[in-house]
């Protein structure tokens, strides 16, 4: 059924992760017409330094 990836940057807290995965579950599910429990929600943390909009890294390392 139902997989949504959710990709965001590292350093969300655990409650934040699960206040997440709680309510995109509930509204998928709604959506898709499916019990909350077919529906698998993934988060993908990134460090900035690997994450780049318009051609700029989000937080360059330090040389």
């Amino acid at each position: 059924m139902p997989v949504v990836t959710i990709d965001w940057w590292r350093g969300s807290t655990a409650d934040t992760r699960a206040t997440t995965v709680k309510r995109v579950t509930e509204v998928v599910a709604q959506g898709a017409g499916c019990p909350e429990e077919a529906v698998t929600v993934i988060i993908r943390e990134t460090d900035p330094a690997f994450w780049g909009r318009g051609g700029t890294l989000a937080a360059p390392e330090a040389d």
